[in-house]
């Protein structure tokens, strides 16, 4: 070990250099793996918590076939009930109907969404999208339209716009609604065709007391999801004789899932492509080591020592200078990572218009998960340990004499 360490030090520059090619490689994979997850992770966290939930509550047979026929009922005892469970954030029960919006000579398809204005403030701060007009209360018979219909249909906030659609078991549905405010919302089919009432008034115009086409859950730790599904669907089998079935996210959000494994794919790709670099960078350090050193190692084994020994001290050497190199990445890369995954780098110009319009914060955020961080620095290490074959190579194939 100590001509190990001297062996190291005797050439300082010939040192830094190994350990800074190590030290870059494993700083620039993390970081750029850090961003790419923390960016999905918000993405998929944001629309959980404020579109889709969770968990979503149904009565059996709605998910595959969306028709108000297939909504289902629940009373407010066991909505509170469900609320009160643990590792359950917000429960947001939740009618979407289409329906068909009228002011004066224009109309348009749109979707209503009846919520609960108190619990939608709660889970997906609808409030801060109000551009115009007032927020609805609970007990409200007006509607907030998202701006982009407003400007369609040519309203205004105060203005009495018309809704006709299908009520419960074939009934007809139609009613005059004033608008209380006008909305920006995140994505523009959203923006375009959304319109929003209170859950009574939404109750009342398709005739049906009590009535949800699902409930959203949104859950505190996500890895007691499977627990959670388990304890809300063990309740409302005690409390309900209804048939409900309770879905996790990975059912309800299937784009979100195909999307997921496209960007795991694309991110494995772009890796792969860093990684070779990388890998060839650590090479061409280890080729240069090697090719400086072939004097001191033809001297070493003509004083008597094995090429045997000489493989393991080199191997040795380049091991604790790796080692090095990773260390100090890991401790420059983990505190900026979890800085910025608390004070996430705001975004400008079309880039910040591109994430809005996707329904995203425009933001950089990165993730500090233990994995990313593992997986990283081995990867680094095995691409290196490759690396490590070709000095042991050539001080098997050193030939000694003039």
């Amino acid at each position: 070990m100590k001509l190990i360490w001297r062996n190291i030090w005797r050439n300082s520059r010939r040192a830094k250099i190994t350990i800074a090619s190590v030290f870059f490689a494993v700083f620039f994979c993390t970081l750029m793996n850090s961003v790419v997850n923390g960016l999905w992770e918000k993405m998929r966290d944001d629309a959980l918590r404020t579109q889709t939930g969770h968990i979503q509550i149904h009565h059996k047979g709605y998910w595959d076939d969306k028709t108000i026929d297939n909504f289902m009922t629940m009373e407010a005892a066991v909505i509170g009930r469900l609320d009160a469970l643990d590792n359950i954030e917000n429960i947001s029960p939740r009618i979407v109907i289409p329906a068909m919006a009228s002011y004066g000579t224009l109309s348009k398809g749109v979707a209503i969404m009846g919520i609960s204005p108190e619990k939608e403030k709660e889970k997906s701060n609808l409030p801060i999208r109000l551009t115009q007009g007032i927020y609805l209360t609970e007990t409200d018979d007006g509607i907030l339209l998202g701006g982009g219909l407003a400007a369609y249909l040519n309203v205004d906030v105060g203005d009495t716009v018309v809704f006709i659609g299908q009520g419960y078991h074939g009934a007809s549905a139609a009613g005059l609604y004033p608008v209380r405010g006008l909305l920006q919302l995140p994505t523009i089919e959203m923006d375009n065709g959304m319109a929003y009432m209170a859950l009574p008034t939404t109750q009342n115009f398709i005739d049906m007391p009590d009535g949800y086409s699902g409930i959203l859950v949104s859950i505190q730790k996500e890895k007691l999801l499977n627990e959670t599904i388990n304890d809300i669907s063990y309740h409302l089998s005690e409390v309900s004789s209804e048939n409900y079935e309770v879905l996790p996210w990975t059912v309800t959000m299937e784009e979100m899932m195909k999307t997921s494994v496209s960007h795991k794919s694309l991110v494995r790709m772009i890796m792969l492509v860093l990684y070779l670099i990388v890998g060839f960078g650590i090479l061409g350090t280890v080729i240069m080591m090697t090719n400086e050193r072939k004097r001191e190692f033809a001297m070493m084994i003509s004083l008597g020592m094995s090429r045997k020994r000489l493989k393991v001290l080199t191997l040795f050497e380049l091991i604790i200078l790796t080692m090095t190199g990773v260390a100090l990445a890991m401790a420059v890369i983990i505190p900026l990572t979890y800085y910025f995954s608390l004070y996430p780098i705001p975004l400008t110009g079309d880039i910040a218009q591109a994430y809005v319009e996707l329904g995203m914060e425009a933001v950089m955020i990165t993730t500090c998960e233990t994995g990313v961080f593992i997986n990283q620095a081995t990867t680094v290490l095995i691409f290196a340990g490759i690396t490590f074959f070709y000095p042991i190579y050539k001080i098997g194939k050193l030939k000694i004499g003039r």
